[in-house]
């Protein structure tokens, strides 16, 4: 990794936050692809996938974005095929982003709302760092990885800093999938 590109990437990813900050959807959209593309064709393959996903926080509905991802991870990721079919087989999903994901508490759990399109996935907190979602009515074909997309962005907003180790929590997809997601976005699978 070269620490000219690494350099030239936090520069984008940088003039993306700020575009999207700002409003200007396109821009983000564009900075964020670029610094993937560049984290590419260094070798950076996990910085990649990251600089995609966060375009995809803009319009977690992009399925060219899921098919780049998808590419980069390669069939020994399924968790992105499974998401680019969810999307297929879901034509109907509205357009909507997660950066600005929230989640609501109230008597019977909680909710993870998205501007726009209102509730999208149930959350029930489990015991310690556990906690079950499940996908809210219309979106009942969501994905684990569109899921994980938008609960990375209603616990963790913001990020810290990469040197520090991330913070993570177990999390229980719909069906009684595990893995352990992190403030990052990356996720493992969990026995």
């Amino acid at each position: 990794m070269s620490a000219a590109a690494t350099a030239e990437i936090r520069e984008l990813i940088g003039k993306a936050d700020g575009a999207a900050r700002e409003g200007d959807g396109a821009s983000a959209r564009a900075a964020f692809v670029d610094a993937a593309v560049c984290a590419s064709s260094n070798g950076m393959w996990r910085a990649a996938i990251r600089c995609y996903r966060r375009a995809l926080e803009l319009d977690v509905c992009d399925r060219e974005l899921v098919g780049r991802i998808a590419t980069i991870a390669g069939k020994s990721n399924a968790d992105w095929l499974d998401y680019a079919r969810a999307l297929d087989n879901n034509p109907t999903w509205p357009a909507f982003g997660c950066r600005n994901a929230q989640i609501v508490v109230g008597d019977l759990g909680g909710m993870i709302t998205c501007s726009g399109v209102g509730v999208v996935l149930e959350v029930m907190m489990g015991e310690g760092d556990h906690v079950d979602v499940h996908p809210n009515g219309r979106f009942g074909g969501m994905s684990l990885a569109m899921a994980m997309l938008i609960v990375r962005r209603a616990l963790w907003p913001a990020p810290r800093e990469l040197s520090l180790e991330p913070r993570s929590i177990a999390v229980t997809f719909a069906a009684g999938r595990r893995v352990r997601l992190d403030e990052l976005g990356d996720w493992q699978a969990l026995a």
